[in-house]
This record gives structure tokens, sequence and C-alpha cells, in this order.
């Protein structure tokens, strides 16, 4: 008989080392991230998917309509300016200074490695904290597009919207 009452058989034979092995915190803690990413990389695969098959069922009952339209001798329906979202999107403004956002990116970088940097610094680490100016670097680097950017929009008579 097996622990649990049961008779042993071919269905009732509990194996327990690989109960053991299985139920090993360890092996759950390296399953765990194993299935996050197999799961988000299928949510987005099948986000894709839904949307390719939905534009292009939409895509073929226009063309379905039309054909029925022009067999019919009657002037095709014109299509909705945003009815295919990202393909026939407007394309974005340009805004009309540049240099604000070079401004506060590179004031952000900036003070980010500065601070990046005298916090790995205080926690002990003299070896690596240099590797935290970098993003400070960046930042200057910024800081000095946005000041080029912002004489040559000075200089400049303004453009039409």
């Amino acid at each position: 008989m097996q622990p649990d009452g049961r008779l042993a058989g071919i269905k009732f034979v509990r194996n327990v080392n690989l109960e053991k092995s299985i139920m090993n915190p360890g092996v759950i803690g390296a399953f765990i991230p194993i299935v996050a990413i197999t799961f988000g990389i299928a949510i987005g695969a099948l986000a894709i998917w839904a949307e390719h098959k939905r534009k292009t069922q939409l895509i073929d009952q226009l063309h379905r309509e039309r054909m029925l339209a022009l067999e019919k001798g009657v002037e095709p329906p014109a299509i909705a300016p945003g009815l295919f979202g990202d393909l026939a999107a407007k394309p974005k403004p340009v805004p009309r200074f540049l240099w604000p956002r070079a401004m506060r990116n590179g004031l952000a970088l900036l003070f980010g490695g500065v601070v990046m940097y005298f916090g790995v610094k205080n926690a002990g680490g003299d070896e690596g904290s240099i590797f935290m100016l970098v993003p400070a670097a960046l930042g200057l680097a910024n800081l000095i597009y946005a000041a080029v950017i912002w004489k040559q929009e000075k200089d400049e008579p303004p453009k039409p919207l």
C-alpha cells in the first residue's frame, strides 16, 4: 500500500524524488522568470498577430465593397483618411524650438550622473564610481548642443507653421 492509502499500480505510484525535485524552491525560482519571459513574448506576438489579422480583414472587406460597387457601376466609396491607423497617419509636427528638449535632457543627465557618482562613491565603490560620470558627460554634451541650437534658432527668422 502507498502512504496515502491507495494500492500501488501503474497510475498510483508516487515518485517521492520527483516530487521533491519539482517542489524545490530553487527550481520554482528558476521557472518563474522563464514562464514570465515566455508568456510576455507570447502576449506581444499575439497582440501583433491580432492587429495584423484585423487590418487584413478590414482591407479585404473594403476591397470587396469597392469591387462590388465597381461591378454595379456605382462610384466606390472614399476610404476614410484615418481608417488604417499608422498607415495613413499624418507626420508629427516638428516643434518650433528644438533647444528646450535638448536642455531638459542635458540637465537631467548631468545632475543624474553627478548624483550617481557621489552615491556610488559614498557606498564604497571608489573603482566603479568614475563610470557614473558617463551620463554626466552625455548631459554636458546635450547642454552644449542645446546652446548651439539656441544660438542658431535665435539668429534665423521664425519659420511659418
